[in-house]
């Protein structure tokens, strides 16, 4: 399915942006009542993503949310989030924090890749020779990499013969979720009961306002400043109508590349082109920015809006992401799913925990806290977790996440594409998985000795320093 071709009635378009708002309204009215939600600090749009998956086709059938719909809309909200992100004003790499959490993060989603591909061979060697090998490789898309890229190239890889990998994607996405936030939340616990946040020493410390989602008094974050006049123009309509811009761009040029492939024979490169969209998204949106900051017209973008419109793509791409899960299809993949999400969970916390005591000289649990909520959900999910132990994110630890997943992008290209050597260029044989294996391996070798002769990574844990950190605060 071209994310492009499918042809779609514009009323139904239009009933699924109303029905997924007003599942949003629904999730944030049941974090505001619901005491599990807010125990758990459960994101409104998860819980909304989770209404919308019961209501819907998938389940009971209130709500027509058609999937083949839901999956072309978390495609476009991907390369919109990125593109939102690229234009955001740039952040200065400083010091090891942003490298060293890049590092962790790619370890992270070798092991997440390595693990998933190793149980997807077993299978097919012993009692599942039918099986789409390349669902391990789903693993790290789904709980690294977030749900609208887990979604964009499994589902490119249907046409290779991976029946619902969009919906096997989201279907990890999701799971990751469950643990970023279950897990998380108890190992925050666990945590602080251990003395191992600097800042917090109690968990009763969470405001009624932050447990029920709702700001009701005090002090009120601002979204943003006003760079445009209201008379001429309303700020955020020219901030959404620059990110299409550069979502057109992306287009164009995206076409323009592949137009070029099936002139020259190379159709079969066509469909991967079309699923790294969003890396020429990002790619443009750089450009753009670098561009208005030569020029002196950064101005013209505010930090504040250009982030509102991130988190509102998020949402609904989360939301969306998690009701295109189809059952059908989780019941075909129910085996392999559940031994690798059985795997890659603990896997990753025990991962995340050992490379923050080792790479970082600070912050050891706020880090880890924060590294294995992105690793298994989104940024999004990471900083609501370093929020429980760092309220006023008073810690690096925030900025070195946001910088760090930039450069995890850029040094993790090859990472992604070599996801997708054995359908490209081995047509799905057998062969293709176990050289992708060989590259993983040897590309986080390369990595790993980067990071030991660089010094960001040591062997030998180093002391807690918790003590000078709060004295530094």
């Amino acid at each position: 399915m071209n994310p492009w071709d499918l042809n779609v009635n514009l009323q139904d378009v239009v009933m699924d942006f109303l029905y997924l708002s007003s599942f949003i309204i629904a999730g944030t009215i049941l974090r505001r009542y619901v005491k599990f939600f807010q125990s758990y600090l459960v994101p409104n749009n998860f819980i909304a993503g989770v209404l919308a998956l019961i209501v819907g086709t998938q389940c009971l059938g209130w709500v027509d949310l058609h999937v083949d719909r839901l999956i072309i809309y978390v495609y476009h909200l991907l390369a919109l989030t990125f593109i939102a992100l690229g234009l955001r004003q740039s952040k200065s790499l400083r010091g090891r924090g942003p490298v060293s959490k890049s590092l962790a993060s790619l370890t992270v989603y070798v092991f997440q890749a390595v693990s998933g591909l190793l149980v997807a061979l077993l299978l097919f060697y012993t009692f599942m020779p039918d099986l789409f090998v390349g669902i391990g490789l789903v693993v790290p898309l789904g709980f690294g990499m977030g749900p609208g890229l887990a979604a964009t190239l499994a589902g490119s890889w249907e046409k290779h013969g991976f029946t619902g990998g969009a919906q096997v994607g989201l279907t990890f996405a999701t799971i990751g979720y469950l643990y970023a936030f279950f897990l998380g939340i108890a190992m925050v616990k666990w945590g602080i009961k251990r003395n191992k946040a600097v800042f917090i020493k109690s968990i009763d410390h969470i405001s009624r306002e932050t447990r029920i989602g709702i700001q009701k008094r005090g002090y009120f974050t601002s979204a943003g400043k006003l760079p445009q006049s209201t008379e001429a123009i309303e700020p955020l309509a020219f901030h959404m109508a620059a990110i299409g811009f550069v979502y057109l761009l992306t287009y164009l040029v995206v076409k323009g590349i592949t137009d070029f492939l099936i002139s020259n024979g190379l159709s079969e490169f066509v469909p991967t082109i079309w699923s790294f969209h969003f890396v020429v998204g990002l790619l443009l949106s750089l450009a753009v920015r670098k561009i208005l900051d030569k020029t002196d017209k950064a101005y013209l973008i505010d930090n504040g809006l250009m982030t509102r419109g991130m988190g509102l793509f998020l949402d609904y791409l989360v939301v969306g992401a998690i009701a295109g899960i189809s059952f059908t299809i989780v019941g075909e993949y129910w085996l392999p799913i559940l031994i690798m999400t059985l795997i890659a969970g603990p896997g990753t916390l025990l991962i995340t925990y050992y490379a923050c005591y080792h790479a970082f000289s600070d912050y050891h649990f706020e880090r880890f806290i924060t590294l294995f909520g992105e690793m298994t959900g989104t940024v999004n999910s990471a900083l609501v977790l370093l929020r429980i132990v760092d309220p006023e994110f008073k810690s690096p630890v925030a900025e070195d996440t946001v910088v760090g997943g930039g450069i995890s992008l850029f040094l993790g290209f090859p990472l992604l594409y070599a996801l997708n050597i054995p359908l490209v260029h081995y047509h799905n044989s057998i062969s293709g998985y176990w050289v992708t294996l060989g590259i993983i391996v040897f590309y986080w070798l390369i990595l790993l000795i980067f990071w030991l002769k660089t010094g960001y990574l040591n062997l030998k844990a180093e002391e807690n320093t918790s003590v000078n950190q709060t004295n530094s605060v």
